[in-house]
C-alpha cells in the first residue's frame, strides 16, 4: 500500500470545504429518514439494549418472556408453552448471534434519555402509547448517526491516504449521498458501526504497512476486536484479507513482536467473550445457507443480480492488469496502486466467498452481503474513478470525481433524496402505535392472558406497547388450543396494500364527490376492511360486520383487490430468490414468512389451516386495524368442561 501526496493538486482548505459540504448533505439525509417507526430488526435491538440497562449484559429474556428472533431450530422438550428455544441467544442465555458494541451504544443512548426496561404486569396491559413512540424511535438511532458521521470522516482520511484528495472526495461522496449507504447509516441496527469500524480497521492497516510504528499495530488490535464485537462475520473477513499485506508488513524490522501484540489484542478482546458466552456452542447449531443451496447458480446469484458492479470491476481489473500497455499518461496511477487494488479486489473476494460458505441460512440475505462488500468496493470504485481523472486532469480531479459520482448515482436513482420524508412522523401521532394502543386499552384482560404476533412483528409490539408480545411460531400447539385464558393474536397482513389515496380520489371525483381529508382517510380504512374481509372469508374465519361502502368506491376496492393479488405475487418472488425461502410452496406473504422460521422443521404442517392457533383464531372476536395493517383475534377464555 502507498501513500499520495498532492499538494499540486487543488487547494486543501477548498478540498476540506467540499467535504465538509458532502458530510453535512449525507448528515442531512439520515437525519431526515429517523421519524420513521422501528421495523423489526430495530425494534429487537432496541429490546436487546433495554435488557443491558437491566442485566449488564443482553440477556435472552424480556418482559418475563424468552425473544425469539430466528429460525427454530433447536427442540425444547422440558418447557409446556413453547416447542423451540431461540437460537440467537446460548445456553447460558446472552446474545450470541448479534455483536454487543452496537447494542451497549444503543443502551447509552436510551439511558442517557431516560428510558427504562418496562415490567411486567399481571394482568397485562399498555405501557405505552402514541405519545411515547417518537422518542422511543429516535433515540434508539442516534449511535448509528454518530457512527455515520464517523464512517464519513474516516472514509474522507482513507480514501485521501490511498489515492490522494480525488479518491478522498469521491469516497466520501459515495458514502454521503447514496441511498444504500444512506438506509445502512440511521437504522439502530449494526449496519453504522460496523461500515465505520470496517474503515477503521483498513485505516489502521494502512498506518501498518505504511509506518509499522507500535502504535499502529496496537490500533490494529483494538479495531479488529471491536470489529468483531460489531460484526463477527466482517471481522473474519477482514482478519483473512489482511493476510494479504502479509508480504510487505514482514519487510520491516520488529514486524513479529508487533504482530504478535496486535494478535494479542485482538484475541484478548475476543476470545474471553467466546467463551464466557457460549458463543462457539450455538454457532455450530445453526444451519448454514450453503445447506439450503441448490446449484451452482446460488453461488453467483449476486453477482448476475448486479450486472453494473460486476462490469465495472472486471473493468478494474482489466485495466490494472493491462496497466503497463496503457499510454503513459494513464498508466502510472494504476501502476502505482496495483498492491492496492489487489488488496481491496481480495477483500471483495474474501468477502464474497466467506459469506457464502460461513453465514447462517437465516441471515443470507443479500443486503447483508452488500453491507459486507461495501466498504472495499468504494475504496476501490473512488481509487479507479482518481487515477483515471489524475490523468485526464490533475488540477480538476478532485471536483471532477465528486460530479462523477453524483451523476452516476443520480442516473442510476441510486442517490441519496430528501422529497417526503419519515421526518414527518415526528410532528404527527404515529396512527400505527394509537391504533394499537387503542384496541388493546379499550379492553380489560384477565391474568394469564397471553398475546402473540406474527414474527418479528412481535418485537415491534413489545417494544411500542410495553406488553409481553410474544412470536407466535414458538408455541407448542396444545398449549395454545388448552390455554384457559384468552388469547390474543395479531396478525400483520403483509399482502394487503395500504389503498392508495390518488386512486381513491380520481374516483370519487369521477362520481361529482368532493372527498376531504378526513372523509378520505376513513374511507380508506373501509376499503382495507373490506380486503381484510375477503381474505379472512377466503380462509374460513370469522368476519366481522363492516359498513358499506359507497358505489363509487367499488372500482377502488376492484382496483386495491387486483393491486393485493400482484403484491402477493411480487413478495413471493422476492423471497423465492433467497435460498432460505425456496421450495416453499406458499404464495401468502404473510404464510411464507412464517414458513421462514419453520424452514428446519416441517414447515408444510405448521402453516396456513395447520397454524398452532387456527382452533383459537376460529372461534375469536376479529378487530380489523387498518392504520395498523392488522387484524386482531381476542380468543375468550376457554371452558375446561369443553375441553
Amino acid at each position: 500500500m502507498t501513500d499520495v501526496s498532492e499538494s499540486s493538486v487543488g487547494s486543501k482548505w477548498l478540498a476540506l470545504a467540499a467535504a465538509a459540504m458532502l458530510i453535512v448533505v449525507g448528515m442531512t439525509l439520515r437525519i431526515s429518514l429517523v421519524g420513521g417507526t422501528l421495523w423489526v430488526d430495530e425494534a429487537e435491538s432496541s429490546i436487546n439494549a433495554l435488557t443491558i440497562l437491566d442485566h449488564g449484559v443482553p440477556v435472552s429474556e424480556y418482559l418475563g418472556l424468552p425473544i425469539y428472533e430466528n429460525t427454530l431450530t433447536e427442540p425444547w422438550p422440558d418447557h409446556p408453552e413453547y416447542e423451540f428455544r431461540d437460537s440467537s441467544y446460548s445456553s447460558k442465555g446472552v446474545a450470541v448471534y448479534h455483536g454487543w458494541l452496537p447494542l451497549y451504544a444503543i443502551a447509552a443512548s436510551q439511558w442517557l434519555f431516560g428510558m427504562e426496561p418496562d415490567r411486567a404486569t399481571d394482568p397485562p396491559r399498555v405501557l405505552h402509547g402514541a405519545a411515547d413512540a417518537p422518542l422511543r424511535t429516535i433515540v434508539p438511532r442516534i449511535p448509528a448517526l454518530l457512527f455515520s458521521l464517523g464512517t464519513m470522516i474516516a472514509t474522507f482520511v482513507l480514501g485521501c491516504r490511498l489515492g490522494g484528495t480525488p479518491a478522498g472526495l469521491a469516497t466520501l461522496a459515495l458514502t454521503a449521498l447514496s441511498a444504500r449507504a444512506e438506509l445502512f447509516g440511521y437504522q439502530a441496527r449494526y449496519y453504522s458501526l460496523t461500515l465505520f469500524l470496517s474503515v477503521v480497521v483498513a485505516l489502521a492497516l494502512w498506518h501498518v504497512v505504511r509506518h509499522g510504528s507500535w502504535k499502529s499495530f496496537v490500533a490494529l488490535g483494538v479495531a479488529e476486536g471491536l470489529l468483531f464485537h460489531t460484526h463477527q462475520f466482517s471481522a473474519l473477513v477482514f482478519a483473512i484479507t489482511s493476510l494479504l499485506a502479509a508480504p510487505l508488513i514482514i519487510r520491516r524490522s520488529g514486524w513479529l513482536p508487533r504482530s504478535l501484540l496486535a494478535a494479542g489484542i485482538a484475541a484478548a478482546l475476543i476470545l474471553p467473550w467466546v467463551w464466557l458466552s457460549g458463543f462457539f456452542e450455538t454457532a455450530a447449531a445453526v444451519p448454514k445457507a450453503r445447506s439450503v443451496f441448490e446449484s451452482a447458480g446460488d453461488w453467483v446469484y449476486y453477482l448476475l443480480q448486479r450486472r453494473e458492479p460486476l462490469i465495472f470491476g472486471a473493468l478494474i481489473v482489466a485495466v490494472v492488469a493491462g496497466a503497463h500497455w496503457l499510454p503513459a499518461r494513464f498508466r502510472q496511477g494504476f501502476l502505482d496502486h496495483r498492491l492496492l487494488y489487489v488488496f481491496l479486489l481480495g477483500w471483495l473476494a474474501v468477502g464474497y466467498t466467506a459469506f457464502h460458505f460461513v453465514v447462517p441460512a437465516a441471515s443470507f440475505f443479500y443486503e447483508r452481503l452488500t453491507l459486507v462488500l461495501w466498504t472495499p468496493f468504494v475504496l476501490l470504485a473512488a481509487l479507479f474513478l482518481a487515477d483515471a481523472l489524475r490523468a485526464v486532469s490533475i488540477r480538476w480531479a478532485p471536483a471532477l470525481a465528486v460530479i462523477v459520482v453524483v451523476v452516476f448515482l443520480q442516473s442510476n436513482h441510486r442517490i441519496g433524496f430528501l422529497g417526503a420524508r419519515s421526518i414527518n412522523a415526528l410532528v404527527h401521532q404515529p396512527t400505527m402505535i394509537a391504533s394499537m394502543a387503542g384496541v388493546f386499552n379499550e379492553r380489560s384482560f384477565p391474568p394469564g392472558t397471553r398475546f402473540y404476533a406474527t414474527p418479528n412483528n412481535h418485537l415491534v409490539w413489545t417494544y411500542y406497547l410495553g406488553l409481553p408480545v410474544q412470536s407466535v411460531a414458538p408455541v407448542r400447539r396444545d398449549f395454545s388450543e388448552n390455554h384457559p385464558a384468552p388469547v390474543v393474536f395479531i396478525e400483520s397482513q403483509m399482502d394487503l396494500p395500504m389503498i392508495d389515496r390518488a386512486l381513491l380520489d380520481e374516483d370519487a371525483e369521477a362520481a361529482g364527490i368532493d372527498l376531504d381529508s378526513p372523509a378520505g382517510d376513513e374511507l380508506g380504512d373501509a376499503l382495507w376492511k373490506h380486503l381484510a374481509v375477503t381474505d379472512l372469508a377466503r380462509r374460513s374465519l370469522p368476519t366481522p360486520t363492516i359498513v358499506p361502502l359507497p358505489d363509487f368506491a367499488q372500482r377502488s376496492l376492484d382496483r386495491s383487490l387486483t393491486a393485493s393479488a400482484a403484491a402477493r405475487g411480487n413478495v413471493a418472488d422476492q423471497f423465492w430468490e433467497m435460498p432460505v425461502f425456496r421450495g416453499l410452496k406458499f404464495n401468502q406473504a404473510r404464510d411464507m414468512w412464517m414458513a421462514f422460521y419453520y424452514r428446519f422443521v416441517d414447515p408444510e404442517s405448521r402453516v396456513g389451516e395447520n397454524q398452532n392457533i387456527m382452533s383459537r383464531m376460529r372461534s375469536a372476536e376479529v378487530v380489523l386495524v387498518p392504520r395498523a395493517g392488522c387484524v386482531v383475534f381476542i380468543s375468550a377464555p376457554q371452558n375446561p368442561a369443553s375441553r
